[in-house]
């Protein structure tokens, strides 16, 4: 037996050269939500920046203890900031942690 095979005859005409045609609609690309989302935070820390900077001469909040009247409050409440690189490193550690060992402790019961 032979290994080739029959090959069919050309009919002259390609099969990938179609004509445009002009009333196809285009295929429209969509953008990754992921992009989206980065691009999204991106606006707000840009917007909360802008807010703060602009914020920095006449500041809304008490940085610092002021100095001592002679009748003042046992102490003077001061702003400190909620989101640190202390609390991003627990964070960063702490939920992967609690998840994976909900996911593991859960496969005890599969």
């Amino acid at each position: 037996g032979s290994l080739q095979q029959a090959i069919p005859p050309a009919t002259g005409t390609l099969l990938a050269q179609q004509p445009m045609d002009a009333s196809k609609p285009e295929v429209e690309l969509s953008t990754p939500w992921g992009a989206c989302v980065l691009a999204g935070l991106g606006l707000g820390y840009a917007a909360a920046a802008a807010g703060a900077y602009g914020r920095q001469g006449s500041s809304r909040m008490v940085r610092a203890a002021e100095g001592k009247p002679a009748v003042a409050a046992a102490r003077t409440p001061v702003a400190y900031p909620i989101f640190t690189f202390r609390w991003l490193a627990i964070h960063a550690l702490t939920i992967p942690t609690v998840f994976f060992l909900g996911a593991i402790s859960s496969m005890q019961f599969i």
